[in-house]
């Protein structure tokens, strides 16, 4: 199953008359143009337009013209039609676009969000702020775990490490249970702390 195709929209359809055709070589042909603009799609969704396309159809021969095949006389008769009536496209067709652009602004919006609110957590820590741990104890290896503050002073922070750690960050969740927290303590100066989240050994920080 295709989860991206090219499809395309009839903008406008209308006739004129007296139109040379170089085909059939009638000089009074009537013929018939369309107006078409072709655009991506992912999922369903129309997500950037493509170039549009003109096409005039002869109804004297049935020969269709594409673009820069169209006869001169036609052209110029579309051309004015144009000018009085301007071929747009929709806005639709923008429809992906727009979503993602306001996803992405959203993420941006709320990273810059958390990295401040982080920052004060980080300046000001609080008895029962958890602090999730990245670790490399080989160059090829990765762990996580975290630390929960116990108790706040004027110059430390003590803290109770976790017993377990993963090589999965989206298993720390299931490692917070109190269970988890038991007899290794440890003692970290403010600065410390400041300078373990600017090396990004904090990656992360919850308060209830």
């Amino acid at each position: 199953m295709l989860f991206w195709r090219i499809k395309s929209k009839t903008l406008r359809k209308g006739e004129m008359s007296d139109i040379p055709c170089e085909h059939c070589g009638s000089d009074d042909a009537y013929m018939e143009y369309t107006f078409s603009q072709k655009y991506f799609q992912l999922y369903f969704i129309p997500l950037f337009p493509l170039r549009k396309k003109t096409t005039v159809y002869c109804d004297d021969c049935c020969e269709e013209y594409y673009n820069d095949e169209i006869p001169k006389a036609a052209v110029k008769k579309l051309n004015h039609i144009k000018d009085r009536y301007p071929i747009r496209t929709p806005l639709w067709m923008f429809t992906g676009t727009f979503v993602l652009v306001a996803f992405f602004t959203l993420a941006f919006w709320q990273s810059n969000r958390t990295h401040t609110i982080e920052g004060d957590y980080i300046k000001n820590p609080i008895k029962g702020d958890v602090y999730y741990i990245e670790s490399k104890p080989t160059p090829t290896t990765t762990q996580y775990t975290t630390l929960r503050i116990d108790k706040v002073d004027k110059d430390n922070v003590y803290v109770t490490f976790n017993d377990t750690s993963t090589t999965k960050y989206t298993k720390v969740f299931g490692i917070l249970q109190e269970r988890y927290y038991t007899t290794k303590k440890g003692v970290y100066s403010r600065k410390k702390i400041q300078e373990l989240y600017q090396k990004d050994s904090i990656i992360s920080i919850t308060r209830k």
